[in-house]
């Protein structure tokens, strides 16, 4: 379960209430770190659930230790459909193959392709021909 923070507030003193809710992360873990340099703080046992739900009656230094990264997150591929905001249900999550790689050009291929040498755009014959303008030609 991934810990966060909630709030309401009653705006102008209208009848109308606003729900506010955000995910803490923290320093991504060394397996995540690929990713993204942030994750979300996990809780992973029922008892730090607990603990968490209540910090109003829980000391910052019993809370705060909860907020670290983790090693509790299985990764594995998914479907391509994940990618449609669309698509929900459990086929979602469920673990495929990897995609094999593909040799066309993708945009890893375009930033690992090794910098190729261009002739020189000044050639000696051009600075040969200079020389003799100039009268400077080393015959």
């Amino acid at each position: 379960m991934m810990a966060g923070l909630y709030d309401k507030c009653r705006l102008n003193n209208e009848d109308c209430i606003l729900y506010s809710a955000s995910v803490i992360t923290v320093s991504a873990s060394a397996p995540m770190s690929w990713l993204h340099h942030r994750m979300p703080a996990l809780l992973e046992t029922e008892e730090e659930v607990k603990k968490w739900l209540h910090t109003g009656t829980l000391k910052a230094k019993e809370t705060l230790p909860l907020l670290s990264s983790r090693l509790c997150i299985d990764l594995y591929p998914v479907s391509k459909v994940v990618n449609s905001v669309s698509t929900n249900g459990p086929h979602c999550i469920q673990k495929t193959e990897p995609p094999k790689k593909r040799k066309s050009n993708t945009l890893d291929n375009f930033f690992n392709k090794k910098a190729k040498t261009s002739p020189d755009p000044v050639s000696d014959d051009m600075i040969k021909k200079e020389d003799d303008r100039a009268g400077t030609s080393n015959k």
